[in-house]
């Protein structure tokens, strides 16, 4: 019975170990071409702790066998640090403090144009405490027709870097204290989310900043209560559910992929040091983040603490709102606030240049 037991252990272990393996794959394989990686790839945290589970156990027990889930826990090393960090970097050196945050068109606390209103403003005043350098806003609305000049009438924006780029009516944001020198766009096929491009002059060089929003779910509230009625005894109902679910998963990991190469593609042809803000709706452990960050620095894991958990929403939780940079500066002091003001938390760092030898 002893040995029957121990061999049942060990084949969860091994189905643990092996998926785990198979979530690797989702950062290198598109979406596009197979998207199974992608999907299992959401589930990396609670695998991840399944295996150092079954690490303990056979710590205990058998220590042999506990070198199935620590290989296959240290061939991911790297995907284990941006997910989780535990030594922050602090610094009072001055830099340029930078802030990014979807702001779920400033509606988080109603959909009634009074307190989406009375939101916004609780948001830019809580942005001014801050006193950032750049700001990268994704999701905006610009509450009415008259675009951002009718924002910045309707609301008190004084506090805030005075120059501005956006687009007219909704969408993302980049606030500067630094002069700007260029605008672009980047605008997806049969989508919404798009990139706003510009370039500044800082105090040490030309900076190009994206400001980005990838294609999310889009998860309707019938879509997330459709999942909570789930039940046995409605089997027809159920699978169709999750079929509608699945496509909307499948669509969305294609979308983005596509949405990612392009974005590396603008990175690559850069003349300057880049800085990356935005919500990319993907985790770590994705496709579209390695595909972004390439050579990059990510401001969480150089200076960051904890799981960094960006989304307040239910699908997908863990950390998908992102500051990347080029690796002539160095982050310090990154932030996530957890202020309820929309569905995402903001983030923050300060980016201190490095000396060149």
């Amino acid at each position: 019975m002893k040995r029957f037991f121990k061999n049942i252990v060990v084949f969860f272990n091994l189905i643990a170990a092996l998926t785990l393996l198979f979530i690797y794959l989702s950062v290198w394989v598109s979406p596009a071409v197979f998207w199974v990686p992608a999907l299992v790839g959401l589930a990396y945290p609670y695998i991840l702790l399944i295996n150092v589970l079954f690490v303990l156990y056979w710590l205990f027990s058998s220590p042999k066998w506990a070198l199935v889930s620590l290989i296959c826990i240290g061939m991911g090393f790297d995907h284990l640090q941006n997910y989780f960090q535990f030594s922050p970097k602090e610094t009072e050196d001055k830099g340029i403090v930078v802030c990014s945050y979807n702001v779920k068109a400033f509606i988080e606390k109603g959909d009634k144009y009074k307190e989406a209103k009375k939101n916004a403003q609780t948001i830019l005043d809580y942005i001014k405490e801050k006193k950032p350098d750049i700001v990268c806003f994704q999701e905006t609305n610009f509450l009415n027709k008259k675009g951002y000049e009718g924002f910045k009438n309707m609301l008190n924006l004084k506090g805030l870097p005075a120059n501005a780029d956006a687009k007219r009516a909704e969408g993302p944001i980049t606030l500067t204290r630094f002069p700007i020198i260029h605008k672009d766009e980047v605008h997806f096929q049969q989508t919404g989310n798009m990139i706003i491009i510009t370039d500044v002059v800082t105090p040490t060089d030309t900076l190009r900043i994206f400001n980005c929003h990838l294609e999310s779910y889009r998860f309707t509230p019938k879509d997330i209560s459709s999942l909570d009625s789930i039940s046995i005894n409605k089997q027809d109902n159920n699978m169709k559910e999750f079929r509608l679910f699945g496509s909307k998963l499948k669509k969305a990991f294609i979308k983005r992929a596509e949405q990612a190469e392009e974005l590396r593609r603008q990175i690559d042809e850069s003349p300057y040091p880049v800085l990356i803000c935005g919500d990319f709706n993907d985790t770590p452990v994705s496709y579209s983040y390695h595909t972004v960050r390439g050579n990059l620095k990510d401001a969480f894991v150089e200076s960051g603490a904890g799981i960094g958990n960006t989304y307040l929403g239910r699908l997908p939780s863990f950390r998908i709102d992102y500051i990347m940079h080029s690796p002539v500066f160095k982050a310090y002091n990154f932030k996530i606030d957890h202020v309820d003001y929309s569905d995402h938390y903001p983030v923050s760092c300060t980016l201190i240049p490095q000396t060149k030898d």
